[in-house]
């Protein structure tokens, strides 16, 4: 007999491997929060995970109150973000990993002109198609954005589509409660909270299942803007609009306005001084994800350079600050250490060199590495000179450096001292 949905979503073996996906994205996070929460769930984690399915299973399972946290934007008001408990992203994850298989569901999450949240497709994608419409013959672009995509999408809309495509119903309720989570510090977000996903309206961005709702919601857009003469690339509420002249361009932009204002959304439009929409002829260039883009060159933006440049820089001063307040009395406090700083600055260049591997032009990065080495060398200025006038021990220097001290180490002898 086939197992229903709901029964694969709750299997132990699903769950497992939602866990692995949910893991590896909360090692990567920025916040050191995320990170720890992991770390603390992996103790034990196989008989969490078989408490999680036992629930399950028993229609015992609820989910947890969500945390609302505001991330700051220069200039706009923050993005919103809902932090769901760790065992809640799990069911979510497997959940997600059940949807994307349908096959029902295969064209709403597939579609050749949509790139952002879809497995196995990156913004290289998205660049290359941009790249291949030139090639073909596109010489004019609108570029806009899609105002507070993820706080104005349908939820419930969304929630029947979906339910139609699938063969069966068991896992409609575990699905609107997924997307649908209480936020337990509501009263924090004071007047704020109107960013926030309800009950009809929005999805939580944060949560793993808002791409794929995004997607479905936006799939009646993709296909109506490839149609025609045009191509338009999406990316979850990014889109890139290249045609064979003004005229069909335009004519597209103001279809894709007219299908976006009848679905509770709206589109940026060039010139209105929101900076969030351009058009052109691609001869002049274009931005895109982060990219300057022309019919041969493809790089990245001077923005996102100076972006990425300031990230480094502050982890570089959270560092140099974090052992200026003596930390390094502390045994086991290495992640202000200089190694441990030096070795997560170079995994943030590996990881951001890689992810844009596919610009072809030189000159940026070189450029990257000369602001990076002017940081480095002030950071490490910083460090010795701090060294040299603190008033350190052996000890205390040795966890600035970040090479581990030996009675810094847990233990736990398996027989005490006898008497002498």
């Amino acid at each position: 007999m086939t197992a229903s949905l709901f029964e694969e979503v709750a299997s132990y073996e699903n769950l497992s491997t939602a866990w692995t996906q949910v893991r590896r994205s909360g090692l990567r996070s920025q916040s050191e929060t995320t990170k720890a929460s992991i770390k603390a769930y992996e103790q034990g984690v196989e008989t969490r995970i078989h408490q999680v399915s036992q629930a399950l299973q028993d229609g015992t399972f609820s989910f947890g109150e969500a945390r609302a946290v505001r991330i700051p934007r220069p200039g706009k008001d923050p993005r919103p973000l809902v932090v769901a408990e760790i065992r809640d992203r799990i069911v979510q994850r497997s959940i997600l990993d059940s949807l994307q298989i349908q096959d029902a569901l295969w064209e709403y999450v597939h579609h050749p002109r949509s790139f952002g949240g879809l497995p196995k497709r990156k913004r290289v994608d998205a660049m290359r198609c941009a790249c291949q419409a030139m090639a073909d013959g596109a010489t004019y672009f609108i570029k806009s954005d899609i105002g507070d995509f993820f706080t104005r999408v349908l939820r419930r809309d969304v929630l029947e589509r979906i339910q139609l495509l699938l063969p069966d119903a068991s896992l409609a309720e575990l699905l609107d409660q997924a997307t649908n989570l209480e936020i337990g510090n509501a009263q924090e977000m004071g007047a704020l909270i109107h960013l926030f996903p309800d009950d009809e309206e929005g999805v939580a961005q944060g949560c793993c299942l808002s791409p794929l709702f995004g997607n479905v919601y936006m799939h009646e857009f993709d296909e109506l803007m490839n149609s025609g003469e045009v191509v338009t690339i999406r990316y979850i509420d990014d889109f890139l609009i290249l045609g064979p002249d003004r005229h069909s361009t335009d004519t597209a932009f103001g279809a894709g306005r007219k299908w976006l204002e009848g679905h509770n959304l709206g589109a940026y439009q060039p010139g209105d001084g929101s900076g969030k929409a351009s058009a052109g002829h691609v001869s002049r260039g274009f931005q895109f994800l982060g990219c300057s883009v022309t019919r041969y060159i493809v790089e990245r933006s001077r923005a996102a350079r100076s972006d990425f440049l300031e990230r480094v820089k502050k982890k570089l001063d959270e560092a140099a600050n974090g052992m200026s307040k003596g930390n390094a009395q502390l045994p086991g406090q290495y992640g202000k250490s200089l190694v441990r700083t030096l070795a997560l600055v170079s995994r943030m260049i590996h990881a951001w060199t890689e992810q844009y591997s596919f610009c072809n032009p030189t000159d940026a990065f070189y450029s990257v590495d000369k602001n990076v080495d002017r940081l480095v060398d002030r950071y490490l200025g910083s460090f010795f000179k701090r060294l040299r006038k603190s008033r350190t021990t052996a000890e205390e220097r040795r966890r600035m450096l970040g090479v581990w001290l030996a009675t810094d180490g847990s233990r736990d002898p398996i027989l005490p001292l006898g008497d002498k």
